[in-house]
């Protein structure tokens, strides 16, 4: 008989039984609880044809139950869930052997029963039988975390050991979310660290070693994420690669050993798994890819994410990242929340726009939260965007567990470094009040000009007192050194009460015209004000001819964000640094741009640069363009040495154009040159836009 015969006989020999004997074998008043490993007895006879188990069993575990009889009869075994349904039947081929139903794997948490009968028909003498009940992890459903624990005589051990005087540091996260580190020395699931070698450029050693370690008895079963940075530190640099050996013992014997180069700044990963049967299993490892990239990924048939609807998934070894998906239109602005809600995840998101490109990402919500957000990204290009929810490190990475996903509208956000509800709102009598007010406070002569971009790209300042979408000026402060009656200037734009203006991002500019004949130091404060609630304020010096560039985002919802701000060079030189260290990081994949070629890209909020390099000589007469195609983009270029120095730079090629260009500039020295293609503001900028770059060489 084939197997499939002989289920369909046993099911049906079972609801004989059951309609015979008029009994409901689910839920059974009668039934008894099985113990994992722990053997029960039973009988059946005339009066009692079935016997009814229950088992308490868990999401991703398997249960395996053995029947066995000295009676002469041919055992039978049913498993069914609450509402009946079948989750797997055996019977025995013979009298007296044994039955079992092996490794039945558990859809959802609950109880479940396992009814016993005898496969031959309706008993007429007793059979006295046992049943046992064996847990386990299930090989079909083996992308859920492994849960539970192990129990070891000597331990567990990870260890790093390294041949230079490079500060290595190791980092071990367990499976239940604890993090052995030289900062955090102990997690509560027993794990102890290590010495920090080679740190803080002490007690230098050429065989240094780091170790985690968990003590004999029980310790966590599941992932463990090894982590190792190369750690650059400016009072003892070291530039060399260093070759590292990463080693795991269970109970004294060595599991699993990975050795590599690791170059400074790189972070390296590798994990294991350690099963509750107390094998081990080696996951992948290498350097971990920094920024985060969609490479190698399956982008199709996303899971459709609704808005406002919190979506679940589950991410494993086995699956290290699940797609969604949904559309958006031109001005629509959407935050995306990523929450781990069970084992070790640390979650990490990315945005992909319809062009395929990565428009957003986050690792960590904040310091000391690893869940994700996405806040506030504004759409510029209408389609369908999909969103990767992974976790830290991607396919490398060792943290396992669910999560939730939600899409929502814009969001409120915390303003950086200011606690909004303890500020005083400003109010000045001389201007009328606004559903969005920003007011410039200072403390001197000076000539400082308060500029507010809107999201078309219009500016309202003391050259344009009024914009299409409603905004004025109202206040002008100091302006051309006239100065204010009572000493105390102030200029306010504003838009009139009743509505919120035009949703999407605004920047702010803050420029030093003129000291006015007064050189006492300036000290400005920046308020922006949204239905009468403090949303931003800022209180910086000011230097001669700097501009302080920062923004805020209005939401579809109304909710307002205040963005970073900080200083963006003088009027005669923007600078650079606020970008050069992200720059740093993305040389090495830049692309060369060729002479002559124009190329084109994007500036966006999620991506306010790109990088260029071309291979320059000394005395070569440089000329760069770099020109707005559509948006809002105030384009500025900068032009980085081979030393990594900014040697020119361009914010406006003329008073009749915001395009930028580097004219007839000579080469100092033969070397690579770097190109810095961004918007006005660099980090702190909002505008965006499509552009052209043009590189001609003479």
């Amino acid at each position: 008989m084939s197997s499939r015969l002989k289920q369909l006989s046993l099911l049906v020999l079972m609801g004989a039984i059951l309609l015979s004997g008029g009994l409901i074998f689910a839920q059974d008043a009668a039934s008894r609880a099985l113990t994992p490993n722990v053997t029960s007895e039973g009988q059946l006879d005339a009066d009692n044809i079935t016997q009814v188990f229950t088992v308490a069993a868990s999401s991703g575990q398997s249960v395996s139950v053995t029947a066995t009889t000295e009676s002469g009869a041919t055992l039978a075994l049913v498993m069914t869930d609450a509402t009946g349904a079948s989750l797997g039947q055996a019977a025995a081929s013979a009298a007296d052997e044994a039955v079992a139903l092996e490794n039945i794997s558990i859809p959802t948490s609950g109880t479940y029963f396992v009814t016993v009968f005898n496969a031959a028909g309706l008993p007429v003498a007793a059979i006295d039988f046992t049943i046992t009940l064996e847990v386990g992890s299930a090989e079909a459903t083996a992308e859920a975390p492994v849960e539970g624990q192990v129990l070891t005589a000597t331990g567990l051990e990870f260890e790093l050991s390294w041949d230079t005087v490079a500060n290595l540091d190791l980092e071990v996260r367990d499976p239940v979310g604890g993090s052995l580190f030289w900062e955090t020395p102990s997690v509560e699931s027993g794990g102890t660290f290590s010495a920090n070698a080679n740190g803080a450029c002490n007690a230098l050693s050429e065989a240094a070693s780091e170790r985690a370690t968990w003590p004999s008895g029980a310790v966590p079963a599941g992932s463990y994420e090894m982590i190792v940075y190369f750690q650059q530190q400016e009072d003892c640099p070291n530039s060399n690669p260093a070759n590292l050996t990463l080693t795991v013992t269970l109970d004294s014997e060595q599991v699993s050993e990975v050795t590599a180069t690791i170059q400074p700044d790189q972070i390296y990963l590798a994990s294991v798994v350690v099963n509750t049967d107390g094998t081990v299993d080696t996951g992948v490892n290498g350097v971990k890819v920094d920024p985060p990239s969609i490479t190698g990924l399956n982008l199709a048939s996303p899971l459709a994410l609704t808005q406002n609807t919190a979506a679940n998934g589950i991410l494993t070894a086995q699956q290290p990242y699940v797609v969604y998906g949904f559309a958006a239109q031109s001005g629509d602005v959407v935050s995306i929340q990523m929450d781990a809600t069970s084992g070790s995840l640390d979650t990490q998101m990315l945005l992909v726009d319809p062009n395929g490109n990565v428009v957003a990402s986050n690792d960590d919500r904040e310091v000391g939260n690893t869940n994700s957000f996405i806040s506030n990204y504004s759409v510029i290009l209408a389609g369908d965007y999909s969103v990767i929810a992974t976790r830290y490190g991607q396919a490398l990475g060792g943290t396992e567990g669910d999560f939730t996903l939600t899409l929502t509208g814009a969001v409120t956000a915390t303003v950086t470094g200011t606690q909004t509800a303890d500020i005083q709102v400003p109010v000045f009598d001389t201007v009328p009040r606004g559903s969005v007010e920003v007011s410039l406070q200072w403390n001197t002569s000076a000539d400082i000009q308060l500029l507010v971009r809107d999201p078309q790209g219009n500016a309202i300042y003391d050259g344009e007192p009024t914009s299409p979408i409603g905004g004025a000026i109202a206040s002008t402060g100091n302006d051309s050194c006239v100065l204010a009656v009572d000493g105390a200037p102030l200029t306010y734009i504003y838009w009139p009460e009743g509505r919120l203006p035009t949703a999407g991002p605004y920047e702010i500019e803050v420029l030093y015209q003129s000291n006015c004949n007064d050189t006492t130091p300036v000290q400005f404060v920046l308020t922006v004000v949204a239905n009468g609630q403090v949303v931003l304020q800022q209180n910086e010096p000011l230097q001669t001819d700097e501009r302080y560039v920062v923004s805020y985002n209005i939401g579809l919802d109304g909710a307002i964000t205040a963005g970073e701000g900080g200083v963006f060079g003088t009027k005669q030189r923007p600078d650079a640094s606020s970008l050069l260290t992200d720059v740093v990081t993305e040389l090495p994949t830049a692309p060369v741009i060729a002479n002559g070629t124009p190329v084109t890209g994007s500036i966006r909020l999620t991506n306010k640069f790109d990088v260029y390099t071309f291979d320059g000589t000394a005395g070569q007469v440089a000329t760069i363009g770099l020109e707005r195609l559509n948006g809002t983009l105030d384009p500025v270029v900068f032009l980085i040495g081979p030393g990594g120095d900014q040697i020119t730079q361009n914010d406006d090629a003329s008073l009749e154009t915001t395009n930028s260009a580097i004219n007839n500039f000579i080469l100092p020295v033969d070397g690579q040159y770097t190109i810095i293609a961004t918007h006005f503001g660099g980090e702190y900028g909002v505008t965006a836009g499509d552009y052209r770059l043009t590189l001609r060489l003479n």
